[in-house]
């Protein structure tokens, strides 16, 4: 598929893609456009895996069609989307190929393990390790990578698409990890019979790519190349990043996460996105809340703290989390507690309007007995008196006796046999 003759109708909403960099650091010889369908199924599975929805059966989840479009600024054919995906599953994957976590590169597996196309969604499921690693139940998922939608979806080419994202991710240090030509040529997808020519390698592989990004309106990063020779011959390479100077880049400004609220000064961007790979949420609000606490202490002393000092004090050495665990347990059982008191009076509500319901048939059903003749409620009692149980039949035959037809007015018994009966031969 030749991903230049695609031009997108319109541009996808900005948004920020979360992945981990063992994921991010793959190699692969699949399409550009593939690729861009395999990192928005990522994304969509860490949404639906924040929003704690199940996936359906067999493990199958489901990204509507709409939503993929709205991503990729256009609608796709049935045709591409199905030489897609299957060249996902068909793709051997091996991740965390820089090895930047620790961990060897794991192979095995597919893109995806199975795929369904229909009008309207389409229906995917991921291999295991991937959805350990997407769900937080793998180590690779302390290392994150923010990619910026717009910026790769802007890409047509797939190898500057790969350098954007290696060189994205090591902007902070301001250059990427040496590899051998022989490990870049692997990194991108070649096979032995692409571009054998140093010169025509260098030009589509490294020198036009740079220059592509270079020259894209959305692209955040200036990108250069160096390369460590033996001679003549081009033993290996390393790429060189800085952030672009520009005043106004039309994406999302920083949002700061709602954890932070509670800081009573303002976090560097880059240090907030640091402590978020490290602690969840609540925890990142419990150490804030903790080292105001010290710093009210120090305050009432007076004393004075540097409180950005105290703060990278405090994450460094996690304070308040020795106290969470009980507090999300208390908080934790007072939920419970208050669930099972709505659930109870949910019950009793229900119960009791059941009971009025009951009620209100039973009177209605004693009224039209009482309109009956004398020969038609002396017919019935006798009936009811003959299907009790022995043990209760007698008492009912004596207040029969002494009270004729009047009977269920004088014995709470004769009553609720009467009402029972004409219950269950309602019409």
């Amino acid at each position: 598929m030749e991903m230049a003759k695609i031009q997108p109708t319109k541009r996808a909403n900005p948004s920020i893609i979360k992945t981990p960099q063992s994921i991010i650091h793959i190699k692969h010889n699949v399409s550009l456009l593939a690729y861009k369908h395999w990192v928005l199924l990522l994304q969509d599975l860490r949404e639906q895996i924040e929003a704690d929805e199940p996936p359906e059966a067999g493990g199958v989840r489901f990204i509507s069609m709409s939503k993929l479009s709205d991503r990729l600024g256009y609608t796709p054919s049935k045709k591409d989307l199905w030489e897609c995906f299957r060249s996902l599953k068909n793709q051997d994957l091996a991740i965390n190929f820089l090895d930047k976590d620790g961990h060897k590169a794991k192979y095995g597996a597919g893109f995806i393990s199975e795929w369904s196309i229909t009008s309207n969604r389409i229906g995917y499921k991921f291999p295991s390790f991937l959805e350990l690693v997407m769900s937080g139940d793998d180590e690779a998922k302390k290392i994150f990578q923010l990619l910026n939608w717009n910026i790769f979806n802007s890409f047509t080419g797939k190898y500057e698409a790969i350098i954007y994202k290696l060189c994205k991710d090591y902007i902070g240090i301001g250059r990427t990890p040496y590899m051998t030509v022989e490990d870049y040529r692997e990194y991108i997808g070649l096979s032995d019979g692409d571009y054998p020519a140093t010169r025509d390698f260098n030009k589509r592989c490294v020198n036009d790519p740079i220059r592509a990004i270079n020259k894209n309106e959305l692209s955040d990063i200036i990108v250069s190349v160096e390369f460590r020779n033996n001679g003549r011959k081009i033993e290996g390479l390393w790429f060189k990043s800085e952030l672009k100077k520009q005043t106004q880049l039309p994406f999302e400004e920083f949002k700061q996460h709602p954890a932070f609220d509670y800081a009573k000064i303002s976090i560097d961007p880059e240090e907030q996105t640091k402590y978020l790979e490290k602690y969840t949420p609540q925890q990142v609000q419990a150490i804030i809340e903790r080292a105001n606490d010290y710093a009210q202490e120090l305050k009432g002393k007076g004393k004075k703290e540097n409180l950005s000092g105290l703060y990278k004090k405090a994450f460094s050495e996690g304070w308040g989390l020795d106290n969470l665990e009980a507090k999300q347990e208390e908080k934790a059982k007072k939920k419970a507690l208050i669930e099972q008191q709505k659930t109870e009076e949910t019950n009793t509500q229900k119960q009791a309007k059941t009971e009025t319901q009951e009620a209100i048939e039973s009177k209605k059903r004693l009224e039209a007995f009482e309109q009956l003749s004398e020969v038609e409620k002396s017919e019935i009692l006798k009936i009811v008196i003959a299907q009790t149980i022995p043990t209760i039949r007698p008492r009912l035959e004596q207040a029969y006796k002494e009270h004729g037809t009047n009977a269920p007015a004088k014995s709470p018994q004769m009553r609720g046999m009467l009402i029972a009966h004409l219950h269950k031969n309602a019409k």
